[in-house]
């Protein structure tokens, strides 16, 4: 006869377990595994690793440059402006390009946006009309 290892009962020779607190009396129990060191192990690399993530992260995202101004798109183009021709003079008698006489008419552009010398434009004003020196009664008006 043996005693039970756990809580000292006696255990017979023929018996694999303690009547009284149902320990095995013939077996030996192995111990649980330590699982302190894998853990351990596990947390020094994931945490490894988290440091090795965040530096990338930096080093990727980091500017030490300014970045270059975007480009944009160049200003539409103004339409080209239209000048008056300049005042000449003229000999007496003598007419000029877009020279109004009193009791002419001037034919009107039909197209939009285009422009005739001499043309006037409804609702636009005008400085007035300029003589030539010595034209006499034909005066020439700006457009």
């Amino acid at each position: 006869m043996t005693a039970c290892p756990r809580c000292g009962a006696p255990v017979a020779d023929d018996q694999a377990w303690c009547l009284s607190c149902g320990d095995a009396a013939r077996t030996r129990l192995v111990p649980t595994p330590n699982w302190r060191m894998p853990i351990v192990v596990t947390a020094v690399v994931a945490a490894l690793a988290a440091i090795v993530i965040a530096v990338a992260f930096v080093q990727l995202t980091r500017d030490p440059a300014p970045a270059p101004p975007a480009t944009t798109a160049p200003p539409a183009a103004a339409p080209p402006a239209t000048t008056p021709p300049p005042a000449a003079t003229t000999a007496p008698g003598a007419t000029t390009p877009g020279a109004t006489t009193p009791g002419a008419t001037t034919p009107v552009a039909t197209t939009p946006g285009a422009t005739t010398p001499g043309a006037s434009t409804p609702g636009a004003t005008s400085p007035g009309p300029t003589t030539a020196p010595g034209a006499g009664t034909s005066t020439a008006t700006t457009p």
